[in-house]
């Protein structure tokens, strides 16, 4: 069957799960555990749609190609979950409509029954449906991925035949093993990134473990502490995976945009307060977090693949699109769980928009769904990622479209 038939079957059970038998026959009104499971549909269907779109351009051949249509299609599976919440967002605003359930919810509801109340403050949980709906979709879409990468490994087992190891492993190569590879990885550094990029990282590191320490309050110092292990994420990827991993092969340079991101968010945001002392600097901050974004996934996919034809430039940018796009429910995720757990205010379900909100003034007052005040800063945020996701993506192409043509023109 050819993929154009694929992705229609798709769209059709799509369609009737969740237009026909969720809306059509009022289940999704008499069962509302009914949209747990459309979540986990969708997470699982847009993979397979993301794997289609994904051989469309290019039929992987190599081990790295075939990692990369996996993790391809998990990152097309979380743009078509940020997309249709957009879309139920809007709708609301402009109908009055609930769709996105956005309301106060009881202490029956799951996510209390099975991990407690933490310090999750009463505001937050008007937010508990959106993010429920992200956590599960990302998480069966991760589960589908799994599947899909593992079918692929047993359809091109002959891809993964392992090579006779030259040398015999002994306890007393261990030092001399681990030396080598602290070695290949200082290499790796200086061929990937220059003195500003490890300046950069260190610096981040030292005013950051000086933050946690001296923070009076433990909470958010404890969230602090977590980004600052992030700024090790790139090198701990690279000495747990083996040299011969394609994890081994990202680029350095992703380091570097973690470490911006953290250092903005967390230490000049958090710890330095900027968030009260300028007022838009989280928007700025959401905006500059769609360029490293999508930066960071051209890193990733430059690893896998390489952009030697017009396909390959184009599956290479729309990756980092989708990548970017992945990230941002994801990230909202991880701030609802941070706001559940320790009591912050990541989401900022306290924001009440008025007539002055610059959302107002683009948007307009749609119907006048007060419900989704507690949703208006999450969508905000959302949306400048995304501004500067799709910007980035059309710059991207074109630098590759160029830098394609000049290699060509030699």
């Amino acid at each position: 069957m050819k993929n154009r038939y694929k992705v229609m079957i798709i769209f059709i059970i799509a369609a009737v799960f969740g237009g026909v038998i969720g809306f059509g026959f009022d289940v999704m009104e008499k069962y509302p555990e009914y949209d747990i499971f459309l979540q986990a549909l969708s997470g699982v269907l847009g993979v397979g749609f993301g794997y289609y779109i994904t051989v469309a351009l290019q039929r992987p051949k190599t081990k790295n190609e075939l990692t990369f249509t996996a993790f391809c299609a998990l990152c097309i599976s979380g743009t078509i979950t940020a997309v249709r919440k957009f879309i139920q967002f809007f709708i609301d605003f402009y109908t009055g409509s609930n769709l996105l359930h956005c309301e106060f919810v009881e202490d029956s509801h799951w996510l209390y029954q099975v991990f407690g109340f933490g310090m999750s403050p009463e505001a937050q949980r008007p937010l508990l449906d959106t993010d429920e709906d992200f956590t599960i979709s990302i998480l069966f879409s991760l589960i589908s991925t799994a599947v899909l990468y593992l079918y692929q490994r047993v359809k091109n087992k002959k891809l993964f035949i392992r090579q006779p190891q030259k040398e015999r492993f002994t306890f007393k190569s261990i030092p001399a093993r681990i030396g080598a590879r602290i070695e290949g990885e200082i290499e790796k550094v200086k061929r990937d990134c220059g003195i500003g990029d490890i300046l950069l990282w260190w610096c981040t590191r030292g005013v950051m473990l000086y933050a946690f320490i001296v923070m009076e309050n433990r909470a958010e110092a404890t969230l602090l502490l977590a980004n600052l292990v992030g700024t090790f994420a790139i090198t701990l990827v690279h000495l747990v995976f083996p040299q011969k991993s394609v994890f081994n092969k990202i680029s350095y340079k992703t380091q570097s945009l973690i470490t911006i991101m953290v250092f903005l968010g967390s230490w000049c945001g958090n710890y330095v307060q900027v968030y009260y002392i300028v007022p838009r600097f989280d928007l700025f901050l959401h905006l500059v977090s769609g360029y490293l974004c999508v930066m960071g996934g051209y890193y990733v996919a430059r690893a896998l693949i390489k952009p030697e034809n017009k396909k390959q430039i184009l599956l290479i940018s729309l990756f980092s699109l989708c990548f970017s796009m992945f990230v941002i429910p994801f990230w909202e995720v991880s701030e609802f769980i941070g706001d559940f757990i320790w009591g912050t205010d990541n989401q900022g379900f306290y924001w009440g928009p008025t007539d002055e909100s610059f959302f107002f003034k683009i948007f307009g007052h749609g119907a006048g769904n007060t419900q989704l005040y507690y949703l208006f800063d999450t969508v905000y945020d959302m949306l400048l990622a995304v501004v500067t996701t799709v910007g980035t993506f059309l710059g991207l192409y074109m630098w590759l479209i160029y830098k394609n043509k000049k290699r060509t023109s030699k």
